[in-house]
């Protein structure tokens, strides 16, 4: 999968979260994650919500898919506590 975004919405993301989109690969391709949809803007937009342990926070990526093999991120953060609970109460039920 190829992620394209532009480097001017890269360096805003990572003045506001600390965080490039670059990285945005490790939220995607992580098997422990879940993915909620939403239409904003027109758009059908996907956002994953994972514990990266590299890091060791859960983060939330959004982004839209472009075609078959392109990601465009949008956002990449950490979660905010309601979706830190979200995604613990997810593992709690689908990994026991």
């Amino acid at each position: 999968m190829q992620f394209i975004f532009d480097p001017h919405k890269d360096e805003l993301n990572v003045r506001k979260h600390g965080i490039s989109l670059d990285q945005a690969s490790v939220v995607f391709n992580h098997p422990d994650k879940i993915t909620l949809s939403s239409i904003r803007q027109g758009e059908d937009r996907l956002m994953d919500i994972t514990l990266v342990e590299i890091h060791g926070v859960v983060l939330v990526l959004v982004y839209v898919i472009r075609n078959e093999d392109t990601v465009r991120p949008i956002s990449l953060r950490r979660a905010s506590r309601a979706e830190r609970t979200l995604y613990v109460n997810w593992i709690k039920v689908n990994k026991s």
